[in-house]
């Protein structure tokens, strides 16, 4: 058994410990990064609220079978496909997960089920998770997209989420994405300032000059404004967590450990899949 796999079945078995917005970094940044747009003075401090689902039964209507007066045979109907039964809910709001009362449009196709991993690459949390969503994603359903949101609370996360950005628009973040994890929770170097991100940069054999001109871009100025929209919109108080399909978040007193949370995302999955 290699490594990873060893990693991964450690961290399923480690009670659930996750980031929160009240964190304190490990270090300031050095360098400040380019002003984002105004946000609310305060964060949201009530809940989000939760909508509780109900099913109700149908009731089908009995097949007709009407008798020809003629012959007296039985005319047989064609009978409808029953349609499958909703699949068996284990998992409650409030205690596992938290329905948003108004869903946010996602950057998927409208057939596709988007599931968003919330993050920060300072979190040793989200360090541990990593691998495990990782190999988890890999096995996921057809039409089920699974994308990665920086969260966005202060300056730090700011810097890293634009480090994020800059990589995605370069087309290197799958392969340089773990390497960053390890160079702070592994190497220590927290990446805070810009100068320490170039040099990180410049070992991973990436051109600076093309990181350069991408780091402070529109195009990544736009994904960080979005990215700190949705941080506020979802009302993130931690990470590491999963919102499926904008609409529910992975959260509660409920989820003990990784495995639990996952358990939780595949059930949401499931019913996003059934509304379809």
């Amino acid at each position: 058994m290699n490594s990873t796999r060893l990693l991964i079945l450690a961290a399923l078995t480690l009670p659930f410990t996750a980031c929160s917005e009240t964190n304190e970094p490990e270090q300031g940044i050095t360098e400040p990064a380019v002003q984002q747009e105004a946000e609310p003075e305060t964060a949201p401090t009530t809940p989000v609220a939760v909508v509780e689902e109900s099913a109700g039964e149908a009731t089908p209507a009995e097949d007709a079978t009407p008798v020809d007066a003629g012959t007296n045979d039985k005319i047989i109907l064609g009978k409808a496909e029953t349609p499958a039964a909703p699949a068996a809910q284990k998992y409650e709001a409030v205690t596992h997960y938290v329905k948003l009362t108004t869903a946010q449009g996602t950057s998927s196709p409208p057939d596709v089920v988007e599931v968003a991993e919330v993050f920060w690459y300072g979190c040793p949390h989200c360090f541990n998770f990593d691998p495990v969503v990782h190999n988890w994603a890999e096995n996921l359903p057809d039409k089920v997209n699974f994308i990665r949101l920086p969260v966005m609370w202060n300056p730090t996360n700011a810097m890293h989420a634009r480090l994020f950005y800059t990589l995605e628009a370069l087309g290197k973040l799958e392969e340089v994405h773990h390497a960053i994890f390890t160079e702070m929770h592994v190497n220590k170097k927290m990446l805070t300032s810009e100068a320490e991100i170039m040099n990180f940069i410049d070992r991973q054999g990436i051109s600076t000059d093309d990181f350069r001109k991408t780091f402070r871009s529109f195009a990544v100025e736009s994904k960080l404004n979005r990215a700190k929209n949705l941080t506020w919109r979802y009302q993130i108080q931690s990470v590491p967590l999963l919102v499926i399909n904008g609409a529910y978040l992975t959260t509660g007193k409920g989820i003990k450990n990784f495995d639990d949370m996952l358990a939780v995302a595949d059930e949401l999955i499931a019913r996003e899949q059934q509304n379809r």
